[in-house]
């Protein structure tokens, strides 16, 4: 792998651009709302209205949808989520103690409205993230979060304990730990200390809208694991550089960055982008190759051979 380099300069403008717009009744290509962001809705069809937002139903939705948020169309997993949610007989599979009782029931529960996708490994996961609730936090991930001191850093940190490990399967994984954090705060509406310590969940839309906005330039050929760390430490180093009342942490550009990806730089070719009029950064996308894939990542935007500027930064 050859050098990459971050443009602080340019990552910043990039940032507070994608960061406003997603903010603004704008949005990002029309949108500014995550799978996530809608809650199920409890009682009748007659009298149904949404989870409340901070409630034990909401924290347990997100926790268990997010635990399963590996290799899946995220759009599809949280519509899965809700409709399970929302069928008074699956129901009961977001309750840790009734899981824990109802245990043989688990696959066929998941199947019912496409919550599973791999359904006895799925299963496997809700099961073993329930039962650790239920038998070490009391059904309760705020229990956790107080065991913790509404510390996000404590929190982040509990990965790298291998039984925290072991009881909290994918849902303690590089991608999904900090996702689920910034859930707590954003989606559940958990006050949180350190968010600004916690790194950016790379997945494949963070990772290319990084490389197609030139926020990280140069060669590279391999898989996501194998970068995300340099992802994270460039928009890191970026947030330094940035001075906004509102923009101060990573983590605020998770959102902006997917949507970007999702619904603009997925559908560009080499350096074709039919999206480019309608994208709010496409004065900074890169030149070259950019091909970034659940499997496979290959980047030549060839500025690693040109002669950096004192203001960049490089990645070795």
């Amino acid at each position: 792998m050859e050098g990459l380099f971050i443009n602080p300069e340019k990552s910043k403008q990039v940032a507070v651009i994608l960061f406003e717009k997603f903010n603004s009744d704008e949005g990002i290509f029309g949108h500014n709302v995550m799978p996530e962001d809608l809650r199920p809705k409890l009682g009748s069809n007659l009298s149904a209205s949404n989870v409340e937002k901070g409630s034990y139903e909401n924290l347990m939705f997100i926790t268990l949808v997010v635990s399963i948020d590996y290799q899946r169309n995220a759009d599809q997993l949280w519509e899965a989520g809700r409709r399970t949610f929302e069928d008074e007989r699956t129901r009961w599979l977001f309750y840790p103690n009734e899981v824990i009782k109802k245990s043989s029931m688990i696959v066929e529960a998941m199947k019912a409205h496409r919550l599973s996708e791999k359904p006895k490994k799925d299963a496997g996961i809700w099961f073993k993230v329930s039962k650790s609730l239920f038998e070490v936090y009391d059904s309760n991930p705020k229990s956790l979060i107080r065991e913790c001191n509404d510390d996000a850093l404590i929190i982040f940190n509990k990965k790298f304990d291998l039984r925290f490990k072991k009881l909290f399967p994918y849902l303690s994984g590089d991608k999904i730990f900090p996702l689920w954090i910034r859930m707590l705060h954003d989606n559940v509406g958990i006050d949180l200390k350190n968010l600004g310590k916690i790194p950016i969940p790379v997945d494949v839309h963070i990772a290319r809208a990084t490389f197609t906005t030139g926020c990280l330039t140069g060669k590279y050929k391999g898989t996501i694991s194998h970068v995300k760390d340099k992802i994270d430490e460039a928009w890191k180093r970026t947030l330094e550089f940035v001075q906004h009342p509102k923009l101060a942490y990573r983590l605020q550009l998770d959102e902006p960055l997917w949507h970007l990806s999702k619904y603009g730089c997925t559908s560009r070719t080499r350096n074709f982008c039919p999206k480019r009029r309608a994208c709010p950064v496409s004065q900074f996308c890169a030149n070259g190759l950019v091909n970034v894939s659940a499997t496979e990542v290959e980047i030549d935007t060839g500025e690693s051979n040109e002669k950096a500027s004192l203001g960049n930064f490089m990645f070795k």
